[in-house]
């Protein structure tokens, strides 16, 4: 009897304890993270008791938590994904809030307006009405791109303070967790199991997930491992920070690097919110200025190489007398240019090297620099100048041009040039980003001596140009392509946005650009016309801060359009004359860079810029629709697994209270047994 008493005792208990666990199931049904305990009861273990096998009831083994990991890593990673995708798509949104598009309004219509201005002044090139629209229509232009460069300065801030904040939140969850791995880990060497530690680990790992790409270790001792980008942000119950440092030298825009004793190590986040907001901001310097993020690169650094060697006297003085020229037409252009020259094939020595002379925009350096005779020594070696140039020391940034004037072919030298020799040559100018072009005899455009390539291997593959250089040629219309071709490239180069997945930094270099563009374009026309008060034109605008370029945020009105008969209608003071005026409202259509395969004009190059704007905000949008599906559809799965069910808990209680008056009644039915035997016994 007293084995009996025994087994319903544990059955008591253990059915108690079951109540307890469905208790604080039902307790914690609105508690987020929460996963449903299940106390699991075994038999306990029966004992020998002389002959007999004595089964002892009923044990609680565990209390057991339902979750599995694998629908957790799902959810997460669907998780992750939706954290990048919904940090694109809000920055998109605030991006296009700030350009006011459609295009009906925003810059469009600024720039529509300003084009009808100087078409109506083309119609009254004498009137001042007129040049006061212009004045007023420009006002309004440079006002709104002031505006937007400031919004947008404001929006990548905004970003770049949010992911330091984002960076210093996953500090506080790693350690968190690192806290309850401890904590954890004590528990499990006491022999309890600690579910509500693993509920609030868990919680915390579905937040760091969002935030960056988090692989997770479970440890046999109850703790978790979690690697970013295969460095420890957690181990066990020591956590590694992350920090904000900035991303270069003078930049004040942050870099996630995780902190270690060796020093700071760049550290991949993989998906996720921190890389959508450096993505959104752009991952690039964030110096003042920097044309990574959208400075426009106006700098021409042109390297003239002229061939001395067997050539005519004339052919050198018509380059001398058109540098000059050129450099004008530079500066007319608005390009920041420096020139260079290097002069070969008149070497006392074939074999002494070439110096390149840094002339910068001192135009007397340069002509003193070219000869004006011809040398008779025949030795111009086109590898001395590539040697020269690949040994020189040009700025990293600036957008280099080599120039070269021969009639000769590569070498000139009556020697075949091999096929390596012009790979050697392309390899060392492609390594420098030097753009080719190359004015010299038809005959040596697409051959050379006998069988070797011609010029145009080295100017199509760099992207240069080639120019005929003979009996024929009019220099001064030579010079003045070559500064066209010059400008054309800068402007395409500056238009040119590599494929990225940048936001703001890339919207940026593309405004500046088609501002940059336009508005010297713009002043170039207008310089060259006549006031009313018979002067020369000068600029129509102007940079604010001088030492740097044109462009959103940077950009006003030439100080002497105040007065409104400074503004330029013709190239002449009479009556009548509206050639300026006509000039400039044809810009809006002028191919002026190229992009996008093609060769565009401004307004067509910001058609195409919304377009890719809106393209990335529909491509976003659509995203973040598929993974709020799947990350809804990924928990479900697992809240079907882990989360509590009213009635799955009303049966269980009803169950186990059953089962415990059951046992209450073996210990009663025991317990009156004992006592008749007891009286009877005793009577």
């Amino acid at each position: 009897m007293n084995f009996g008493l025994g087994a319903a005792v544990s059955g008591l208990r253990a059915n108690q304890k079951a109540l307890e666990v469905t208790g604080h199931n039902v307790a914690n049904l609105g508690t987020v993270g929460y996963s449903r305990q299940s106390a699991i009861m075994a038999s306990s273990v029966p004992r020998q008791i002389g002959n007999w096998v004595v089964e002892m009831g009923v044990d609680v083994q565990e209390i057991r938590q339902i979750r599995h990991l694998f629908n957790d890593n799902i959810y997460r990673t669907q998780s992750n994904n939706l954290g990048y995708w919904e940090t694109r798509n809000k920055a998109i949104e605030d991006l296009q809030q700030i350009l006011g598009e459609p295009l009906t309004k925003g810059f469009q219509a600024a720039l529509n307006n300003f084009w009808d201005a100087f078409q109506e002044l083309s119609k009254a090139p004498e009137s001042l009405t007129i040049r006061a629209l212009v004045k007023q229509r420009a006002d309004s232009l440079v006002n709104y791109l002031n505006h937007v460069g400031s919004q947008l300065n404001k929006l990548q801030a905004d970003l770049n303070n949010e992911l330091k904040l984002r960076i210093e939140e996953v500090n506080e969850i790693t350690e968190k967790i690192a806290e309850l791995n401890v904590k954890i880990m004590s528990a499990e060497a006491a022999g309890n199991k600690p579910n509500d530690y693993y509920d609030q680990r868990n919680l915390l790992v579905d937040r760091l997930s969002t935030l960056l790409n988090a692989e997770t270790y479970l440890n046999v001792d109850g703790s978790m491992d979690i690697l970013v980008g295969g460095h420890y942000l957690v181990s066990r119950g020591e956590y590694y920070e992350l920090a904000a440092v900035p991303n270069a030298d003078l930049s004040h825009f942050y870099k996630p690097v995780l902190r270690t004793t060796a020093g700071d190590i760049d550290l991949e986040v993989g998906q996720g919110i921190i890389r959508g907001l450096l993505e959104a901001r752009g991952e690039v310097n964030g110096a003042k200025g920097n044309y990574d993020n959208g400075t426009p690169n106006t700098t021409a650094d042109i390297t003239i190489a002229i061939d001395a060697s067997d050539t005519s006297g004339s052919y050198l003085n018509n380059v001398r007398n058109q540098v000059n020229n050129l450099i004008n037409d530079l500066k007319s252009r608005g390009l920041d240019y420096n020139i260079r020259l290097v002069v070969y094939g008149n070497e006392a020595d074939p074999a002494d090297p070439l110096v390149i002379t840094n002339c910068g925009k001192d135009i007397d350096l340069l002509l003193d620099g070219i000869p004006t005779t011809p040398s008779s020594n025949n030795a111009n070696n086109f590898e001395k100048v590539v040697n020269a140039i690949a040994g020189h020391n040009y700025p990293k940034d600036a957008n280099k041009y080599l120039l070269v004037f021969t009639n000769e072919s590569i070498n000139g030298d009556e020697e075949l040039t091999d096929d390596t020799t012009f790979s050697n040559y392309l390899s060392k100018l492609q390594s420098l980003g030097m753009t080719v072009s190359v004015a010299t005899d038809p005959a040596y455009h697409t051959v050379g001596n006998g069988t070797e390539k011609g010029w145009n291997y080295l100017t199509e593959n760099t992207g240069g140009k080639l120019y005929t250089l003979d009996g024929t040629t009019n220099f001064q219309s030579l010079f003045e392509n070559i500064s066209s071709d010059i400008n054309l490239d800068v402007n395409t180069k500056m238009a040119s946005i590599p494929d990225n997945l940048n936001i703001i930094s890339s919207v940026r270099k593309q405004l500046n650009a088609l501002i940059n563009i336009m508005a010297r374009e713009v002043n170039r026309i207008h310089s060259s016309g006549i006031t009313l008060n018979g002067n020369a034109g000068g600029n129509f605008f102007e940079a604010i801060e001088g030492s740097r370029p044109m462009e959103l945020g940077n950009i006003k009105l030439s100080d002497d359009l105040k007065d409104v008969n400074n503004i330029v209608a013709g190239f002449e003071d009479a009556n009548g004359d509206n050639r300026i005026a006509l000039l400039i409202a044809d810009l809006r259509n002028k191919d002026l860079m190229r992009g996008n395969g093609k060769v565009l004009s401004l307004d067509t190059y910001y058609q195409y810029i919304i377009l890719q704007v809106g393209n990335k905000g529909y491509e976003a949008q659509t995203m973040v629709e598929s993974y709020q599906n799947l990350v809804k559809q990924a928990d479900d799965i697992r809240q079907s697994v882990m989360g509590v069910s009213l009635d799955e808990e009303m049966t269980n209680m009803i169950k186990f209270k059953y089962a415990y008056n059951a046992n209450s009644k073996v210990i009663n039915v025991v317990d009156q047994m004992l006592e008749t035997i007891l009286f009877r016994l005793g009577a």
